[in-house]
């Protein structure tokens, strides 16, 4: 019989750096994030909404093309408002998304007892929030400001000198998303890293939400002020949006009506920003003590 050198040896394989692990959590992750039907269904939504304001777009600079099918529309010209529309659609749709697919990244890992696994590789915790982080970041980036960038870009070919006049537009579109994106992303990951069981994950996301809202409504009402709107974290975002675009209107009123001051509206989004990203960590160990 044979007999096999099973002596240890050493890898001698090519390594890669500590950073690559980062994309390789974010490429495993993104690979399972259509697995459900539901993630389908939002993404199909999330495509059209680009089309049908594409669509708008393309016919607001080509009022003839409907005359000369005897269609008398009366179009209004795309200006920022029609951007801050679609800013605010798909930042919703893409709220939806990360809502539904966030607790599905990291839920299971905490679940099942996986962070062990996973730092026991050369990957740090950093890296890990990082991976996963990215895993969402990206498809909303699609979601949000690359389609709205195109429709800018559409709008200045069709309109040769409309960006001269609008160039707050693309930077809302890109700064803004971000914004929004970047606080959605940590609060989905946070909650799900401590509310392990995905429907209750997603129903917290609701929650946080909706809560804040309500709660900001009540003390509007009762203490006769409206600082209770910075527990609105939508309405604060779009304080932002309205700032950065230099203002905006939809059927001739402002979009944001009496507005918070930009400052405080942005340091709250950054408090909940940072919150989620501490809490979010603080849950990525490599052991847990059970008593």
């Amino acid at each position: 019989m044979p007999v096999f050198d099973r002596r240890y040896r050493g890898y001698a394989g090519p390594r890669r750096a500590e950073r690559a692990a980062v994309w390789t959590l974010a490429r495993f992750a993104l690979r399972h994030l259509f697995d459900s039907k539901l993630t389908l269904v939002l993404a199909v939504a999330v495509g059209l909404v680009p089309l049908g304001f594409g669509t708008f777009v393309y016919l607001a600079n080509n009022l003839d093309v409907l005359q000369s099918a005897g269609i008398q529309v009366d179009l209004s010209l795309v200006d920022n408002g029609t951007f801050f529309a679609f800013l605010s659609v798909q930042t919703a749709l893409a709220f939806l998304f990360a809502a539904f697919v966030g607790p599905a990244l990291v839920g299971p890992d905490f679940a099942h007892g996986a962070l062990p696994l996973y730092l026991s590789r050369p990957i740090s915790r950093g890296g890990y929030v990082a991976g996963k982080l990215l895993a969402l970041l990206l498809p909303l980036s699609l979601a949000t400001w690359v389609p709205g960038l195109a429709l800018v870009g559409l709008q200045a070919a069709l309109a040769p000198g409309w960006l001269g006049g609008h160039a707050r537009v693309p930077l809302t579109l890109f700064f803004g998303s971000w914004i929004w994106i970047l606080m959605v992303s940590l609060v989905v990951l946070a909650i799900s890293a401590w509310i392990r069981w995905r429907p209750v994950a997603t129903g917290a996301v609701f929650g946080f939400f909706l809560i804040g809202e309500a709660f900001g409504l009540a003390i509007n009402q009762f203490l006769d002020t409206r600082w209770g709107s910075i527990l609105a974290l939508d309405d604060s975002v779009e304080t932002i949006w309205q700032s950065l675009m230099g203002g905006a209107t939809i059927f001739g009123r402002p979009v944001v009506q009496e507005p918070l001051p930009v400052a405080a509206c942005a340091a709250m989004l950054t408090l909940v920003t940072a919150a989620a990203l501490a809490a979010f960590r603080a849950k990525v160990k490599g052991a847990e003590v059970s008593r």
